[in-house]
């Protein structure tokens, strides 16, 4: 490694080609396409989406539909398990909790993960606005998968 650092080489960890291949994966994911999400941080300390709020992802209120809440709180805890296991995770539980609401702007959302089982993980999202105020919260149990 020295070797190749007087080189000025770097070599790629695994921990970065794991990184990239969730990095990957978000990108081309029509889902995600889909919806507008945004991969601002990706690192194995930390992950943060960011959503648009856009018309179509309203609800008849006009503003930001729960579903959504669910769905980024959902992917930003799983994307930060994978970060740091570097295994795909399925959902086993979610529990959002909905404390206001956001008509326009954006969303960010960020995640801590809790527990080390060898298979079941869980983890806690939050879901902010542009400003900074907090939105809605979750805490998810997530299951370990194969690599596929």
């Amino acid at each position: 490694m020295d070797f190749m650092k007087q080189r000025g080489m770097e070599m790629e960890t695994n921990q970065d080609i794991q990184l990239n291949k969730i990095r990957q994966d978000f990108e081309t994911s029509p889902f995600f396409q889909l919806l507008g999400f945004r991969l601002i941080k990706l690192t194995e300390e930390e992950v943060t989406l960011e959503l648009p709020v856009e018309e179509k992802l309203l609800n008849t209120h006009g503003s930001l539909h729960g579903g959504v809440y669910a769905t980024i709180i959902d992917n930003i805890i799983s994307l930060k398990l994978r970060s740091e296991i570097g295994l795909p995770v399925v959902t086993v539980d979610l529990n959002i909790q909905y404390i206001a609401e956001v008509k326009s702007g954006k969303v960010v959302a960020k995640a801590r993960t809790y527990g080390n089982g060898r298979k079941i993980k869980m983890g806690e999202g939050e879901v902010f606005d542009g400003e900074g105020n907090l939105l809605a919260k979750g805490t998810g149990t997530f299951k370990a998968t194969k690599r596929r």
